[in-house]
């Protein structure tokens, strides 16, 4: 049967990973360390943890911010010399003439023109630098429970993947970036990380080498998802209704005590379970409360 689709679960790390019938029967053989870790890392995106070195690349943008500053202070140089001798006529031709600029032979002129192509160079990576910089800066840090999973992986308080000054190479969380981004709600999260073993495929009875790994489809974890949050929607509406119709008779205190009540849950709900952001919260919420309120408003009461 084909695996396509699968992702197996590793019940003692917590992590999904992805696997073939064939690295199911024959995993292939590798020498512990590198290979074995690259393997792990390839075979789940949640495990793509790396190291920022946040402080060498800040002191690397330091070096290229202080070298830019030094050439920009002998092009200032250069133009305060050209402007003190007002007699020189090539020198007011070059800072008027691109051509007279970038033709002129005088030794003067072609160490301003290697100075100005020293720094559109060093500029560049400079600019460069801070682009990448902003992007990795962009980058979130991993989870604290895929974080947990993922050194208990490295072997840090065992056997580590890696010897030497490698072993702290996931010592500092600060100076961690995970590359796969987190696109999964909270609800999603929740069901995967503690109920995945209920999604588990009945016909996939194959075993690892490794204990405790089992087959489910990951759209499986989905369709629990949207059928969890249809049913938490609905109930939160129709169980508002049916409670306000109950007490339509009693006093409108009592009515807008559940009014309160259900808003109160539904904000809870959308903002435990989902990704909505704030602005998307109080929307959603105001736009529940509307509803129960023009419904409490058209109760005719006898």
């Amino acid at each position: 049967m084909s695996q396509q689709g699968f992702r197996v679960v590793d019940i003692e790390l917590g992590l999904t990973l992805p696997a073939t019938e064939t690295e199911v029967e024959h995993p292939p053989e590798q020498l512990a360390g590198y290979p074995t870790f690259a393997e792990f890392i390839a075979r789940d995106r949640d495990a793509a943890i790396y190291k920022r070195f946040e402080r060498l690349s800040a002191r690397s943008l330091l070096y290229q911010q202080s070298e830019l500053h030094e050439l920009e202070k002998q092009l200032e140089d250069f133009d305060r010399e050209d402007a003190k001798d007002i007699d020189d006529q090539e020198a007011r031709e070059a800072a008027v003439k691109w051509v007279h600029y970038a033709t002129s032979t005088s030794e003067r002129a072609q160490k301003r023109r290697a100075l100005h192509a020293k720094i559109q160079a060093k500029i560049k990576e400079y600019h460069e630098a801070l682009v990448l910089e902003s992007q990795v800066f962009a980058l979130s840090r991993p989870a604290s429970r895929v974080l947990r999973d993922f050194r208990r992986a490295f072997g840090k308080d065992t056997m580590p993947a890696l010897w030497d000054r490698d072993e702290h190479l996931y010592d500092n969380e600060r100076d961690l970036v995970a590359l796969a981004p987190d696109d999964h709600d909270r609800l999603h999260m929740m069901l995967k990380d503690f109920f995945g073993f209920l999604f588990k495929s009945r016909d996939q009875k194959e075993r690892t080498d490794r204990q405790g790994l089992f087959y489910f489809p990951e759209h499986r974890v989905q369709n629990a998802g949207l059928i969890i949050t249809t049913l938490l929607s609905a109930i939160l509406l129709v169980g508002a209704i049916v409670s306000l119709l109950y007490v339509s008779e009693r006093r409108i205190k009592l009515r807008v005590a559940i009014l309160v009540l259900f808003t109160c849950v539904f904000a809870g709900v959308v903002g435990l379970l989902t990704n909505a952001k704030r602005a998307e919260i109080f929307m959603s919420t105001a736009a529940y409360a509307a509803v129960l309120v023009v419904f409490i408003g058209n109760i005719k009461i006898d």
